[in-house]
């Protein structure tokens, strides 16, 4: 197991190294994923007059939050830079809000197509919402996310049958709040070991049992980041194609390198213990839990605190409010 965390220690070195420019620029406004970005909302916003506004905007935010949510990997791992990475994961989890939750609220306000996220990078933002202390964003999130499978809403439509961790979370979600999943069985993945036995004792107050299933779960998430990277590789180095989701694009449930070694879906799971008021081990024998990432968020203060300036989140909620009236902007 060591050894294949520490070829994915080799897999971030390349990707630090790789994206130096793209991602990893000092300071980050430099960086050149980030000034598309920006350079996008500057050219849709810098009309006034111009009310046109439809669902890529959304994904527009999503790509914000998963800029910044790298960028605040690399200036804890690589920077050691505290205060900035917890800067940057707060600005990642509220652009990532933002784009749920309003993405959410305006289903059926656009002329050709509705707001839609995929589920792998849906789930973990409903993740980052917990595991940043923003309980109130998660269950708000996670019921537009349920709401979606089952009908009702249409931000993940009705998720992706071959995802494994994001229906983990989901179905964790749905345990937790007593929310049903409506969603016909042949449309939802069969439930897999461990998956499946975790939760169903979720909420066990054996703490032996519960290391038992950390284990479990971090060689399955380690077993899923090995098929990902064999995507990833694939598309930098081949030519070949590979399997395509039903939307065009290849499918990969742990979508960034920095998530092979961040188990976040048994962070959510643990942390959803703790609300619950049970007990869970403070200490931990697999090597997955004692990386430097998952480190980064068990040791992590909570709730951060909410970014003063959310460049350009006002200006989109304002255009996005004349379009559909019916969504409500919280203040």
């Amino acid at each position: 197991m060591q050894k294949i965390l520490h070829k994915f220690d080799q897999i971030f070195a390349v990707e630090f190294q790789d994206e130096k420019i793209f991602k990893y620029a000092v300071p980050f406004e430099d960086n050149r994923y980030y000034d598309i970005a920006i350079n996008r909302f500057q050219e849709a916003l810098k009309d006034p007059n111009d009310t046109h506004i439809d669902s890529i905007y959304f994904l527009w935010l999503l790509d914000l939050s998963i800029i910044h949510f790298e960028y605040s990997i690399y200036a804890k791992l690589i920077l050691n830079d505290e205060k900035l990475a917890t800067k940057h994961l707060s600005l990642a989890t509220e652009y990532g809000y933002l784009c749920l939750e309003y993405g959410s609220q305006s289903c059926g306000c656009f002329k050709d197509k509705n707001p839609f996220i995929i589920v792998n990078k849906a789930t973990f933002i409903l993740s980052s919402l917990l595991l940043t202390g923003n309980v109130k964003a998660f269950e708000g999130i996670g019921n537009h996310l349920i709401d979606s499978l089952n009908g009702q809403s249409c931000i993940i439509k009705k998720g992706y049958q071959k995802s494994t961790i994001s229906w983990f979370i989901l179905k964790l979600y749905s345990v937790y709040f007593n929310k049903e999943i409506t969603l016909h069985t042949l449309l939802q993945p069969k439930d897999t070991f461990p998956y499946d036995e975790v939760l169903k004792h979720w909420d066990t107050d054996n703490v032996n049992d519960v290391t038992k299933f950390i284990e479990l779960l971090c060689d399955a998430h380690i077993a899923q980041a090995q098929l990902d990277y064999a995507i990833h590789y694939k598309e930098q180095y081949s030519d070949n194609d590979d399997e395509r989701d039903p939307f065009g694009m290849t499918y990969k449930e742990l979508f960034l390198v920095s998530l092979y070694q961040l188990p976040f879906e048994i962070l959510t799971w643990l942390r959803l213990r703790e609300l619950k008021g049970l007990s869970n081990p403070t200490t931990f024998s697999h090597p997955l839990m004692n990386t430097p990432l998952a480190k980064m968020f068990l040791e992590l203060k909570t709730p951060l605190p909410k970014p003063t300036d959310l460049p350009y989140a006002k200006e989109l909620l304002a255009k996005l409010k004349e379009v559909c009236p019916q969504i409500v902007v919280d203040s």
